[in-house]
């Protein structure tokens, strides 16, 4: 039998960043995993992972967006990518598999795949899960390989879980491991994403 903390945070939001990625370098530390995926829109949050992580021997990637969502272009800010690659973290900017799904339902209704990742987005875990399909997808983790995935509750990073990687055609083969930091609710920071959707689609 083993024992390990779980931190949990009672609401999620960015205000937890700095305190996940301590966290989260003394769990890898202790479990002896090598490499951290990040899930970072702009690439602000992954950039705060590589400095604070800088001389533990832990790889980071950085994931973000697909080109093109929600909005027109890629908002992974260019500067981010830079400091990253300078840090000697790579950066990963590949298709969104599952929340394109999401997206695909509406028009050619509700798929397995789809059915996944409901489930997962109930279980605030999607976005765990699809970054580090992604970083396989590309080439940035081997299937099987041990990583700790990095996510928040739509800003910064609040949530951390360890997988063993696969590719996205064999997510059924995922497996996860220790989840090492979550929140117990994410209702503030959903209800203030909606907020800034709204005002986003507002005719001006």
């Amino acid at each position: 039998m083993q024992t390990r903390r779980i931190v949990y945070f009672e609401e999620g939001g960015a205000e937890h960043t700095d305190a996940l990625i301590d966290i989260v370098r003394e769990a890898a530390l202790e479990l002896g995993v090598k490499k951290i995926v990040v899930a970072s829109t702009s690439g602000d949050s992954a950039v705060r992972v590589a400095e604070k992580l800088a001389g533990t021997g832990i790889a980071i990637v950085a994931v973000g967006h697909q080109s093109g969502f929600p909005v027109a272009g890629q908002r992974f800010k260019g500067e981010n990518a830079e400091r990253l690659r300078g840090l000697g973290a790579d950066v990963c900017l590949g298709t969104d598999v599952l929340t394109n799904s999401i997206r695909q339902r509406e028009r050619l209704g509700s798929s397995p795949l789809s059915i996944i990742t409901q489930m997962l987005s109930t279980l605030k875990m999607k976005v765990n899960v699809e970054v580090v399909l992604k970083a396989t997808d590309d080439g940035f983790l081997a299937p099987g390989e041990r990583v700790i995935s990095l996510a928040g509750s739509h800003a910064g990073l609040d949530t951390a879980i360890v997988f063993e990687a696969q590719e996205s055609a064999k997510i059924l083969d995922l497996k996860m491991g220790e989840i090492i930091a979550i929140p117990l609710s994410r209702e503030k920071s959903d209800a203030e994403y909606m907020r800034r959707r709204a005002a986003q689609a507002a005719p001006q």
